[in-house]
């Protein structure tokens, strides 16, 4: 499929899975931003708590459940260094589109909530992009973003060529690359204008490992060729199959720590930062059961949570519920068989980037 440059902010990043899928299947972003966990108490271990209420920030939360264990560190510090009488505000925040109706409902009824052991937490949401300021100046205390900034704001063409940025052509790759830098450096100049003097924010997201082409050399060649597929016997219109660009872009470690290469940002330093590779959980549990079947389902639940609807969001308007139910069910269809016939790792070691930054 050839590419078309070109200078339109569309399409946008759509929000995950609904319906609380991502919520039960967000296995390998969980494991990715525990990473930052220790970060927590690293970032109230200097910081001073003298401006009441305290406000924290989770930015990009998704639907919720991932939010949890960091919000209950956040808690748990807090109330070590002054106690049980404060009271706390915490913030998540996504794009407009995003199903906070599961966050709500998860803040309410799991078991996981961290609202259950504490009385003077108060829970709230923004429905705004974390590429815009969404909170008045110096006011968060700290913020936490985990498997987020890599969503990128919008698109900086037309056409990419291929689903997934890191494999389009050259000169699309770098202008996605760009974007990306730029997306980067936005993130941070809003967060280093909200955040209180003294405060802190984590910042967990997926990167590749210096001299790796990305993270998904085999699944997202095999996502293509069936989309490409459709396109070729008619299925999917060529301007739709065009617009599908799963709108994320994987930074190498140097291109997360470039807007510090002068010192600090924006009044924001580098206090601590590491790069992890986890395993991929899903394949070592087919090593132990070679079970190919039940491979193929985690990794097709895994492609489904973050990455499917992006690819419905490239559909035409007037594509109806039946359609988008026959290109969902295809698409899978062919990417389970492909597993099961050729049992592959499909996810190779990715550099799970977590950094703590203070304000000055």
């Amino acid at each position: 499929m050839a590419s078309t440059l070109g200078v339109t902010p569309e399409p946008r990043p759509a929000p995950m899975q609904g319906t609380g899928f991502y919520n039960r299947h967000a296995t390998i972003q969980a494991n990715g931003g525990a990473f930052g966990l220790p970060m927590i108490a690293q970032a109230f271990a200097d910081m001073k708590l003298g401006n009441l209420p305290l406000t924290i920030a989770d930015f990009g939360c998704s639907q919720g459940r991932n939010s949890m264990a960091p919000m209950r560190s956040v808690i748990r510090e807090i109330r070590s260094r002054i106690g049980p009488e404060v009271p706390i505000s915490i913030v998540h925040t996504d794009q407009p589109e995003n199903e906070f109706s599961s966050l709500f409902t998860f803040l309410r009824d799991s078991e996981e909530s961290y609202l259950r052991s504490d009385a003077l937490v108060f829970a709230s949401a923004v429905g705004r992009s974390f590429y815009e300021q969404i909170f008045p100046p110096s006011s968060i205390t700290l913020g936490w973003s985990s498997f987020a900034v890599h969503w990128m704001s919008g698109s900086p063409v037309s056409s990419a060529g291929h689903v997934w940025t890191r494999l389009a052509p050259p000169e699309v790759r770098r202008r996605f690359a760009e974007r990306s830098a730029a997306d980067w450096r936005l993130f941070l100049s809003h967060r280093a204008r909200e955040l209180q003097p003294g405060g802190n924010l984590v910042v967990v997201q997926p990167c590749l490992e210096e001299g790796r082409p990305t993270v998904f050399p085999t699944l997202m060649p095999w996502i293509q060729a069936g989309l490409e597929t459709m396109g070729n016997n008619g299925t999917l219109r060529v301007r739709e199959l065009a617009r599908m660009t799963i709108l994320q872009y994987e930074r190498h470690p140097s291109e997360v720590r470039a807007p510090f290469d002068g010192g600090e940002f924006m009044g924001l330093r580098i206090k601590e930062d590491s790069i992890n590779c986890p395993p991929d959980p899903f394949w070592d549990e087919y090593l132990a059961d070679r079970d190919r079947e039940a491979l193929a389902d985690r990794y097709v639940h895994f492609f489904r949570a973050p990455f499917q609807p992006s690819l419905l969001a490239a559909l035409d308007d007037d594509r109806d519920a039946d359609f988008r139910g026959t290109f969902v069910s295809r698409l899978e269809a062919g990417l389970r068989q492909r597993i099961i016939s050729e049992p592959l790792r499909l996810l190779t070691p990715m550099a799970v980037h977590a950094m703590l930054l203070g304000k000055s």
